[in-house]
């Protein structure tokens, strides 16, 4: 093999090395961040347990001692909404190549201090609970805790991350429906401190059954 044959191949060759380095840089760019994939995770544990908290507070609802169909149904919607958040940032991850974990949910675990997680145990029936419109007023209280905490921690993600794509993503799929879900459990709350335990208040549950 002559001079320029051999030339030739080691050309060859590190353009080979230099176009893999090249493409392996771009994979790696299009990779979320460590502390992205971090941060993400936590959210959607986040995200599950708020899902759990809402489906605990759908059947206790649900219970033939409070009878409140239409509030059960509420609460069961905005659960399947907070898996559906948790779905959608596992996606998303997968999409980036940065496959989540997979998280170690813990029932009711206390996302915005010890209120939450008394309720909790008042929902699943480990602590005597008192009258349905008190009870009512007490978990929609803490659904917009919840929510406002959730809310706090999306707009963390999207403060701390340098990754543009990621910060669009939270912006655009998560904290605007955050807000109108807040505004519309504040109201929901107001509601109900004004109507007390009279009519209005299996009015309102019907309202919610019919929607």
């Amino acid at each position: 093999m002559d001079n320029n044959s051999k030339i030739m191949r080691r050309t060859i060759s590190i353009l080979l090395v230099f176009n893999l380095w090249i493409s392996l840089s771009a994979a790696n760019s299009y990779c979320l961040g460590k502390n992205d994939v971090h941060r993400l995770n936590h959210q959607i544990k986040r995200e599950l347990e708020a899902s759990i908290f809402y489906m605990a507070a759908s059947h206790y609802f649900e219970r033939s001692d409070m009878a409140l169909h239409g509030v059960s149904k509420f609460f069961h919607k905005m659960s399947s909404e907070e898996k559906g958040h948790a779905d959608k940032l596992m996606t998303y991850m997968n999409m980036r190549r940065s496959p989540p974990k997979t998280p170690n949910v813990t029932v009711c675990e206390d996302l915005t201090g010890n209120s939450l997680a008394g309720l909790c145990k008042k929902l699943t029936g480990t602590v005597p609970t008192p009258n349905k419109i008190d009870m009512l007023q007490k978990a929609m209280t803490m659904a917009n805790d919840l929510e406002k905490a959730i809310f706090k921690k999306l707009r963390e993600i999207a403060k701390a991350t340098s990754d543009h794509e990621l910060k669009y993503f939270i912006a655009h799929e998560f904290l605007e429906e955050q807000v109108k879900s807040i505004k519309q459990i504040s109201d929901y709350e107001t509601q109900l401190k004004k109507m007390g335990s009279g009519l209005g208040f299996y009015i309102f549950d019907q309202w919610f059954y019919q929607h």
